[in-house]
């Protein structure tokens, strides 16, 4: 018997070409045509193969989670818990659990959906606009909070890969947002169409003051407490002096607020819980370092030492103009850093103090304040689960609810892992930037509503 050679067959998963002998009967002519014939034989075989592998790989799902940064460290802990061990992820800047942006990729546990899952934090309000409006998040994008979704090709480990690039995707919308507020508390171009509200937890957040010029009799008027009436006269008159905070008529200086932009929950909740009209303009000041005279959008990093502050500059955002002193910052980490300065140093001591809310989170990195008890309940996690909670001894405020959105009309296999997410964090994550659902127990139905024992979230 003899051989013919054979055509180059390409391998449609491997890509390697070789050859392959047929055997042929002696009867056959060595001219004949055989090789010609097999070639569209060939050709089927490798587009069969490269059907199949199209057809059997699995295809990725790629999602895009915006919103709270009050609450980035539970939503990162539950990506973490819903994913298989093996999942890869890179963030920017040096902490994971605070990183504004992130790329996590790998398959969830439940349902085997390989995913792509892409945040860019920037707020509550921000994000449900983003969801309500379908704003797009990125370079030329709709959303001007700034941020972006990195790209897929962004360095990963299995352990976390920081300082990731600033590379990111087209600018395009979010699919998922999480927030520290009702979506009736964003302004009112953005509380329709509604979206999906999910209840995943509690976010208790609290006032923390850092001290300007020394305090006249600190061991016997310290500052400790701020009061409803406190937050109006200091967010809204501008005219708060730190005697009320003390009750020494010595400390004359003037309490300034430092806080967040119109798109932040964590502002929404100050707010509400103060008793304050959520869309009231606000008397905000940005912190100067080193001899700056002027605020800038956007601010500029922290100096060395604190030795002024301006009201923030006029800014329009997402389509929506707001005046002079009524913006802030973007993040709670940004506001930590910013405050976390002293006013102390080289320079003379600049003598107003600065009085500002946080997430708890965030409020644990301001190492040169004090955080403060609210209308004369300091900050406990029995306090905000209330009556009943071992350890309880009066009910905190200062206080709302997690919740996560998407549209009505996302669909799966991104709404099945939106699924997931909702679950661990009511479940599980929510207690990393909070409290549990199942730990409470009272509720209200509206951002800083009455407190009732016991009933539902919203309810």
């Amino acid at each position: 018997m003899g051989h013919i050679v054979a055509p180059p067959i390409i391998d449609a998963h491997s890509g390697w070409k070789g050859r392959r002998s047929v055997v042929r009967s002696e009867s056959v002519n060595p001219q004949t045509t055989l090789p010609n014939q097999l070639k569209p034989l060939n050709v089927l075989l490798a587009s069969f193969f490269a059907l199949a592998t199209i057809q059997t790989a699995p295809a990725q799902t790629v999602i895009h989670i915006t919103g709270s940064t009050a609450y980035r460290a539970a939503v990162y802990q539950a990506i973490s818990d819903i994913l298989q061990t093996g999942f890869t992820f890179g963030y920017t800047g040096s902490t994971a659990s605070k990183a504004s942006q992130a790329i996590y990729t790998g398959t969830t546990k439940s349902g085997n959906i390989s995913v792509i899952i892409k945040t860019s934090f920037s707020g509550s309000v921000g994000g449900i606009s983003t969801l309500a409006k379908n704003l797009t998040i990125g370079t030329g994008g709709s959303f001007t909070g700034g941020g972006g979704w990195l790209v897929d090709s962004t360095p990963q480990s299995t352990t976390g890969t920081p300082n990731a690039p600033a590379d990111y995707d087209p600018a395009i919308t979010a699919d998922i947002a999480l927030a520290d507020c009702f979506q009736a508390s964003a302004p009112a171009i953005y509380q329709t169409p509604k979206l999906k509200d999910n209840f995943v937890g509690v976010v208790p957040f609290v006032w923390v003051a850092t001290p300007g010029q020394a305090l006249s009799d600190p061991l016997n008027h310290p500052v400790t407490n701020v009061t409803k009436a406190q937050v109006k006269t200091l967010l809204v008159n501008n005219t708060l002096i730190l005697s009320s905070l003390t009750g020494d008529s010595l400390d004359t200086e003037a309490v300034q607020g430092v806080g967040r932009d119109e798109d932040s929950g964590t502002r929404i909740q100050a707010l509400a819980c103060a008793g304050i009209g959520v869309e009231t303009a606000l008397k905000q000041y940005q912190p100067l370092y080193n001899g700056a005279t002027s605020p800038a959008v956007p601010p500029p990093p922290p100096g060395t030492q604190i030795t002024g502050a301006g009201l923030w500059p006029a800014v329009t955002l997402n389509a929506i103009s707001y005046p002079q002193g009524d913006s802030g910052y973007s993040s709670g980490g940004s506001l930590a850093a910013a405050v976390n300065v002293s006013h102390s140093g080289s320079s003379a001591t600049y003598a107003p103090w600065f009085l500002t809310y946080f997430g708890i989170n965030d409020a644990a990195s301001v190492t040169t304040g004090t955080k403060l008890a609210f209308s004369g309940v300091a900050y406990s996690e029995p306090n905000v689960e209330g009556p009943g909670a071992a350890g309880f001894t009066a009910q905190y405020t200062f206080w709302g609810y997690e919740h996560l959105f998407y549209r009505t009309t996302y669909s799966a296999p991104g709404l099945t892992v939106a699924g997931l997410l909702a679950t661990d964090l009511k479940t599980t994550s929510a207690s990393v930037s909070g409290i549990l659902l199942s730990a409470m127990k009272v509720s209200r139905d509206k951002d800083g509503g009455a407190i009732e024992k016991g009933g539902k979230p919203g309810n």
